[in-house]
């Protein structure tokens, strides 16, 4: 730690390209951020004391493609992580941040001695083009670290777009050195923000990693173009009368303080190529598509990347008033979450606390005397289980929300959430019940982060199909003890007249034709597990066929 911290401090003295290269051998690649810590401090001295123009332009594309692995290994630190970030998280994601906007701004140096030196003039589109590729990254840091924050970097691009017009550079190539056979402009490079922007907002994980890959690759497949803001409107109502023609790919995005034409028309065709190329069997080296994408369901994301980028009405659509269930914006919603096991959620969907440890033996003489002579005991324990339930209760707002997915906010402190996780929501009508339902985390994003509001979450859940009954599951008759304990599990929908149940539990649980048994309002059904639905952070969604009853 204290060598790490040191590294922001010293001053490496480097005046040539050629002393980069020797410096660059002495980084300890081993440890991530001490290496990212010397090239922070690099940049500190070029500030403090640039060298000459010339020498600081050939430092920075020296050290460039160092840059990118060192930050790839250093991101692990705060990227994919729980939310709210902890503080190491956050210390982490501001130091890789800094070092984005550090190195933009070392080349905007650049660009600015360039208009007095004429033998650096041809440097002017390289300069411009390297610090709209530092944005894009700091703009994919932000969503893979699930920080708000993004609008100051797309007006950022967008002055750079105006700078690189004023000087007639928007459409001028520069070569790209960590792609040595392809070039890019800040035109493509917009374009490119423009796409990781789109992609970042509706997706997560891995898929999301591998759209931003894609949109590098494909930057030149759209065009986009800024409108003023009285030309909004105008813009809109155009793509609607266009979409009466399905080649055209249209319509207007917002992003920050700007809105964005888009055209995307040779890009869908690309995307339709490419997936009739797979359902005719070509292998994925046909198909000409980054290495990352051979771990994914290839033709689940290019039919990702065609709704993201190319339907219209994907974008996120501005505040409005609820109507799903009745709930209004604004309006409190009860959450418990699922963690290492549904007591909590079980409490909130049946209003009892689960019971724990409950076996066979609750039918013999023995165990009636018991509850007669210990029934006090009894109670007090579950008192105690529902108030061990209840501290896993939080308190939530709905902001705004579509179909079976609501936008949520939290502004107090809570737990760390993850996407993929499951939630139990409780909304409280006005002259009704308590409405139960359950639902999975989608998306998630942090804030820009006040310290008043330690624990601000804004979340899109997705709602599971099915009102949730709370039911108790057990794995198995044979074996020991352990196949006779029950555990607390969710069940969705009407079991009345059905030959099949569908039952969220936790991870785990699933095993094609295992059978084990439900207890459903008193009563033991034998089932049989049929199919996963769906498996997210910490729990399925099965569907299981009634055996007996």
């Amino acid at each position: 730690m204290q060598l790490t911290e040191m590294m922001l401090t010293q001053r490496p003295g480097i005046a040539t390209a050629r002393g980069a290269k020797q410096w660059l051998l002495t980084l300890p690649l081993s440890d991530a951020r001490c290496a990212h810590h010397a090239i922070t401090s690099l940049l500190l001295e070029m500030a403090e004391a640039p060298p000459l123009p010339r020498d600081r332009l050939e430092i920075l594309e020296t050290i460039r493609s160092h840059a990118v692995a060192i930050d790839q290994q250093y991101s692990v630190r705060y990227a994919s992580r729980p939310l709210p970030l902890g503080p190491a998280e956050r210390n982490a994601f501001s130091h890789a941040q800094a070092q984005w906007r550090g190195l933009a701004s070392a080349y905007l140096d650049c660009f600015e001695a360039t208009l007095d030196n004429a033998d650096l003039a041809p440097c002017r589109a390289l300069c411009l083009a390297r610090a709209g590729d530092y944005f894009c990254a700091s703009l994919k840091g932000h969503f893979r670290a699930g920080q708000s924050g993004t609008t100051d970097l797309i007006d950022d691009l967008e002055r750079l777009t105006d700078l690189a017009a004023e000087y007639q550079l928007q459409e001028t190539r520069a070569r790209d050195s960590l792609h040595p056979r392809g070039t890019t402009s800040v035109s493509l490079i917009r374009q490119r923000a423009l796409l990781i922007a789109l992609a970042g907002a509706t997706t997560s994980g891995r898929e999301r990693d591998a759209l931003f890959d894609l949109a590098a690759l494909w930057e030149g497949k759209v065009t986009c173009l800024a409108l003023v803001p009285g030309a909004r409107d105008g813009a809109r109502t155009g793509c609607e009368m266009a979409s009466a023609t399905p080649p055209k790919r249209q319509r207007v995005v917002d992003l920050g303080t700007s809105a964005y034409l888009m055209d995307a028309t040779r890009l869908s065709r690309s995307l339709a190529r490419r997936t009739r190329k797979i359902d005719s069997g070509v292998a994925f080296d046909g198909l000409r598509l980054p290495a990352p994408v051979r771990h994914l369901p290839t033709r689940d994301l290019l039919a990702r990347a065609r709704r993201v980028w190319c339907d219209r009405n994907v974008a996120p659509a501005p505040a409005q008033v609820v109507r799903l269930h009745g709930a209004n914006r604004g309006q409190g919603v009860g959450v418990s979450y699922a963690g290492s096991d549904f007591s909590a959620m079980y409490y909130m969907v049946a209003g009892d606390p689960f019971i724990l440890n409950q076996t066979d033996d609750g039918t013999s003489r023995r165990s009636f005397d018991e509850l007669f002579v210990f029934q006090h005991v009894s109670v007090a324990r579950n008192d105690e289980l529902a108030r061990e339930a209840m501290r896993h209760f939080e308190d939530w707002e709905v902001d705004d929300g579509d179909g079976d997915a609501l936008n949520l906010r939290r502004v107090r402190v809570g737990a760390r959430l993850r996407v993929g996780q499951l939630m139990t929501m409780r909304l409280r009508l006005a002259g009704e019940d308590a409405l139960v339902t359950l639902a999975e985390v989608r998306r998630l994003q942090e804030p820009v982060f006040d310290p008043r509001y330690p624990g601000a979450i804004n979340a899109r859940v997705q709602l599971l199909n099915g009102k949730p009954h709370a039911v108790g599951v057990r794995a198995g008759r044979g074996g020991g003890r352990e196949g006779r304990l029950w555990s607390a599990g969710i069940r969705l929908g009407s079991l009345h007249a059905k030959e099949s149940v569908t039952l969220v539990l936790p991870n785990g649980w699933f095993k094609p034709d295992h059978q084990f048994d439900m207890q459903d309002a008193g009563i033991v059904y034998r089932l049989r597990l049929t199919a996963l639905r769906r498996r997210g952070f910490d729990f399925e969604e099965i569907e299981a066929e009634i055996v007996s009853a």
